[in-house]
């Protein structure tokens, strides 16, 4: 008799992302609580939005085309995320991401590439920290319980400097547009978008949230 043993797959969720992207910092918070209130993993994966960012970073122009610009994403940012926008300090220096992708791969092989990546995002979007600086990456990492002399060495010898790039390559080569790209089981979102619309899309494909699991009759 031959018999055969299925294996469940996991729900793959995965977000491609730049930390310099405001739209990407909103979509922590609901990666966050997707992965509280699901049984998922969420993956947090390189998208270099602004390549020709120098190491030093570059300041905005101030004209009249960036105010408005400027004063339409603040309006947007408060009308969609009226809990987030009074925390949020947009910083007035593009700033440089390689580096940050570098310490995220660290973080990655260690287990705590997801809460690192909360912690970089809330450095830079809610205290103005700047994430092309070491200071500000190992920062990040006590924060999560990385040890800081280990990722010192790490980043400034720029041990994970050819696979933050091949990751960034890899984001381009499958079509990565929009920041943040959300990957949901079979569905791909671009850019960002409620959380219910997420919830929508996960319970169609049969995901249930952990209280619902919970309360559902054992059998006898």
């Amino acid at each position: 008799m031959t018999t055969t043993q299925e294996t469940t797959q996991p729900f793959r969720v995965a977000v491609f992302a730049d930390f310099v992207c405001p739209y990407s910092f909103l979509a922590v918070e609901q990666m966050d609580r997707l992965a509280r209130e699901y049984d998922v993993q969420p993956l947090w994966r390189p998208h270099l939005l602004h390549p020709e960012t120098p190491p030093e970073g570059k300041m905005r122009e101030r004209n009249a085309d960036t105010i408005a610009s400027d004063e339409r994403r603040h309006a947007w940012f408060k009308e969609m995320a009226p809990e987030q926008y009074p925390r949020i300090r947009f910083p007035q220096k593009r700033q440089y991401s390689m580096l940050a992708f570098e310490a995220l791969e660290f973080a990655y092989d260690r287990g705590l590439d997801f809460p690192y990546k909360t912690a970089l995002y809330d450095l830079m979007w809610t205290e103005g920290a700047d994430i092309g600086e070491h200071e500000t990456l190992m920062t990040a990492g006590e924060h999560v319980g990385l040890d800081p002399a280990e990722m010192k060495i790490a980043l400034y010898e720029r041990h994970y400097a050819e696979r933050a790039l091949a990751a960034v390559n890899q984001a381009r080569e499958i079509g990565i547009m929009n920041t943040p790209t959300i990957f949901l089981g079979k569905t791909r979102i671009n850019g960002w978008t409620y959380y219910e619309v997420m919830q929508e899309i996960m319970e169609k494909q049969g995901m249930q949230p952990r209280v619902a699991l919970a309360s559902q009759p054992t059998a006898n």
